[in-house]
């Protein structure tokens, strides 16, 4: 079986995203233009942000896999400071503890630390 490896964004403008997302990483891009950007995160795997085409918008999930509690409380606090949209504070529910931030563009990014 073939797994998924990089994450791919429709974005209305990848500058203002790539800023954004930067600020949340702690990284820079390594492609940034008007119609493009790419990060290569820690894992192995890229999130790129692409211009979208006309009007169509579509909203994705992404997730963010931390280890603890602790960790998904402490980048509740990160992301807050760094102007994110924060759409559900930290709550414990199955399978553990989440939040959900909002990007520039409606996408939703799911922080969570499985329940030990």
């Amino acid at each position: 079986m073939s797994e998924i490896e990089d994450i791919l964004l429709a974005v209305a403008d990848p500058e203002v995203s790539a800023r954004f997302y930067a600020s949340l990483l702690g990284c820079r891009p390594v492609v940034a233009g008007p119609d493009r950007a790419l990060f290569k995160l820690t894992s192995g795997r890229a999130l790129g942000l692409l211009r979208r085409a006309g009007d169509r918008r579509e909203v994705c999930e992404v997730d963010f896999p931390l280890e603890g509690t602790e960790a998904v409380d402490q980048a509740h606090i990160d992301w807050w400071d760094r102007g994110a949209r924060i759409l559900t504070p930290p709550t414990d529910a199955a399978p553990g503890r989440s939040f959900v931030a909002g990007d520039p563009d409606g996408h939703r990014l799911r922080v969570y630390a499985v329940a030990a």
